[in-house]
């Protein structure tokens, strides 16, 4: 693929996904990296990196506004896929029950077990923020139920692990991806289960068809933007075609 392009990035088992389109929406590639800076690596010529994972962590008792404002623009219905992001000294917590504590002494709230599950993923992007300023200007938070409601006038019906809410989401990216059903096919059977899940393809693919949708002109919460204390911006990116939802066609 030629440089530049729109990548979206899930995690997922065995690593990391990244689903990337050309400009043109003409080409593709997704592979799973073990290695998020494999990763980088890979696709720091693209021209956005949108990557479902915190960037920015919570600073003292106050929460993240960026995940409060997508909650709100996510209900009813899908608001509880939205998790509160640790706070920043959990990353060095070697175990769930110290980083419950911490989290608890630090912010006045316990930190869920699913959380506690990503902060590995959440260690190694903020590792690579930190030193490289050029990865730090290409990634952003974003989520994927959150795009899916904006880009198809709502949150989804069921559970993206249901067949289901597998049948919902697939069926709105085939609308506005002409190369949906090669690409989930092609990850079907190059990767077990075990290494990748399929609503994991799902998301990385909706990640990257937000970002070629858009151009790159997203929309965030909050839109005047935010900053942790290491200047890690703390905004959640999405996009809205104006005035239009995709749902009944292409773009």
């Amino acid at each position: 693929m030629s440089r530049g392009g729109y990548v979206g990035v899930d995690g997922c088992p065995g690593g990391w996904l990244a689903v990337r389109l050309s400009e043109d929406g003409q080409s593709w590639a997704a592979d799973v990296y073990e290695d998020l800076h494999l990763l980088w690596e890979a696709h720091r010529e693209a021209k956005l990196m949108l990557i479902d994972m915190p960037i920015g962590l919570a600073d003292g008792r106050e929460s993240r506004a960026c995940d409060a404002l997508a909650r709100e623009l996510l209900k009813p219905g899908r608001a509880s896929s939205i998790f509160a992001a640790p706070v920043r000294e959990v990353l060095g917590a070697t175990g769930y029950a110290e980083a419950n504590a911490l989290q608890r002494e630090i912010s006045d709230r316990g930190l869920s077990r699913q959380s506690w599950g990503l902060v590995p993923k959440i260690r190694r992007l903020d590792e690579l923020l930190q030193q490289d300023m050029e990865a730090r200007g290409r990634f952003r938070e974003s989520h994927p139920e959150l795009c899916f409601a904006q880009l198809f006038g709502g949150s989804m019906r069921h559970g993206k692990k249901t067949p289901e809410g597998f049948a919902e989401r697939f069926a709105h990216l085939r609308r506005v991806c002409a190369h949906a059903d090669t690409i989930v096919a092609e990850l079907l059977a190059r990767y077990p289960r075990k290494a990748l899940a399929r609503d994991d393809m799902l998301d990385a693919l909706v990640l990257a068809v937000t970002g070629w949708l858009s151009g790159g002109a997203l929309r965030q919460v909050p839109a005047e933007g935010d900053a942790d204390r290491t200047g890690l911006s703390r905004t959640i990116s999405f996009y809205k075609p104006e005035g239009r939802t995709l749902a009944a066609g292409g773009q």
